[in-house]
């Protein structure tokens, strides 16, 4: 409850929507240290911007990409230029995990911040490459049951990996004015 108290802070602190800025919004790919997400950025101010994203992941321990994510991200560019933002953003994501134990699943939600740059060219096709850095922080417990009887084996639990490090390649269109 703490965390949660602690990000709706951070959200209540940024500014409203700006109506009179540049709307642009994209389809893009997010490689991150453990998953692969697609993902829709929307700028719709020079200083607001949301996302939305879906991809597989895996665990530190089991680096096969069986596990499934889906989240969302508010962005707030710190600095605008034409061709270059930066920004700090919260983000939400539950995870889907297929344990190592082929006996054991769960999910938990995974909150976090980041801090980002991102760059794209304006040109003919508008792209955009951006690198995140920031820390999530989550954990559950879950429970190890027997294969034959289901009864309870024993407990262990699930520490998401801390580091959020993302690299981004995006497609834009300008929206309406």
């Amino acid at each position: 409850m703490k965390h949660f108290s602690i990000l709706l802070v951070v959200l209540m602190t940024f500014p409203v929507v700006h109506s009179s800025a540049q709307k642009i919004g994209g389809f893009g790919t997010e490689l991150s240290v453990l998953s692969l997400k697609m993902n829709y950025r929307t700028w719709v101010s020079k200083t607001t911007g949301f996302e939305l994203m879906g991809g597989v992941a895996s665990e530190l321990d089991d680096i096969n990409p069986n596990d499934f994510e889906a989240g969302f991200k508010f962005l707030h560019a710190l600095m605008y230029e034409r061709t270059q933002r930066t920004y700090i953003g919260v983000v939400g994501k539950y995870k889907w995990l297929n344990l190592t134990n082929e006996n054991a699943r769960t999910s938990l939600p995974i909150p976090g911040v980041i801090v980002g740059k991102e760059w794209y060219s304006k040109r003919i096709k508008r792209k955009g490459f951006a690198v995140e850095l920031g820390y999530q922080f989550g954990s559950k417990e879950y429970e190890i049951l027997s294969p034959d009887n289901h009864n309870f084996i024993s407990k262990e639990k699930f520490e998401e990996f801390p580091l959020i490090l993302n690299l981004r390649y995006s497609f834009y269109t300008k929206r309406g004015r």
